[in-house]
């Protein structure tokens, strides 16, 4: 457990240094809203969060900021098998934004603290908490000029995941890619898509397996300060041919230019897909 907080103090150190020296794809729905980024006479981009979705937004945000994004509640069911069920309850699950350059960002996610409960036909429930595991990632804008004035932007998100968890973690190194793209529309609508492949590691088999996982969204600026997101979402274990689809929606509410909150429900299309209640909310400085 020490381990963990000192890699979390040395990330989040080395990560507010970076931001001092130099999550969803959904867009700001006011479009001129935005400040003046200190000491370069350049307006930042709109604020532009990866979640709530699975979707992420193509965009990187401005060299020398930070960005937080974090679920503060997600309350997660499956039913695995007949009869039996989980439930895990996060809490906290931040990702840490960092803008290096115009078309650059490096992010950390930190696994939240989780609560699992399982029942299984005929044994006592059992429950288990603790922290999960830490995932780098880089993320390169190189298709659109990244700030909304072209009509279509695409990205590449490269990420390891780190074993720092106890149970609740990985168990192992997992690795993935990701390629987000939007098309941006007139009216403040946005059309996006996502292919994403992972490495992901099994604890009970001691392996690596391949998912694949594509995603398709659309959202839409209602006025200023409200905007709505909905999304199809689907993930395909290689291992076991194993489908797990899902509709992911909910509102967005745009507090600031550089705050915002968002509301959501994930809906199950199959029975291994997870049925999920989230609040989350982003903050850029």
């Amino acid at each position: 457990m020490k381990n963990r907080y000192l890699l979390f103090g040395l990330l989040l150190a080395g990560f507010t240094a970076q931001a001092q020296a130099p999550a969803d794809t959904l867009k700001r729905a006011n479009q001129n809203a935005s400040a003046d980024s200190p000491g370069s006479g350049r307006q930042l981009r709109p604020l532009n969060a990866d979640r709530p979705g699975v979707t992420e937004s193509p965009n990187t945000i401005d060299p020398g900021h930070i960005q937080l994004e974090t679920d503060l509640v997600r309350l997660i069911s499956t039913k695995p098998a007949p009869g039996s069920r989980d439930r895990t309850l996060r809490v906290n699950a931040l990702a840490i934004r960092v803008g290096v350059s115009d078309k650059t960002e490096v992010q950390a996610f930190i696994d939240p603290y989780t609560v699992e409960k399982a029942w299984e036909p005929g044994e006592p429930m059992q429950r288990h908490a603790g922290f999960g595991d830490v995932a780098l990632r880089v993320k390169h804008n190189f298709i659109g000029d990244d700030d909304e004035t072209e009509a279509l932007v695409i990205a590449a998100i490269g990420l390891v995941r780190l074993p720092t968890g106890g149970r609740e973690g990985a168990g192992g190194y997992e690795y993935g890619i990701l390629v987000p793209a939007t098309y941006n529309l007139p009216g403040d609508w946005h059309v996006s898509a996502q292919a994403a492949a992972f490495l992901s590691y099994d604890r009970d088999e001691k392996q690596h397996y391949t998912e694949l996982a594509p995603s398709f969204a659309l959202d839409h600026g209602i006025n200023k300060w409200l905007a709505a997101f909905t999304e199809f979402s689907t993930r395909y274990d290689v291992k076991h041919e194993q489908w797990a689809s899902a509709i992911n929606l909910g509102p967005i509410f745009h507090i600031t230019d550089r705050f915002q909150m968002d509301f959501g429900r994930r809906f199950a299309l199959s029975h291994t897909a997870t049925r999920e209640y989230y609040v989350g909310l982003v903050i850029e400085r």
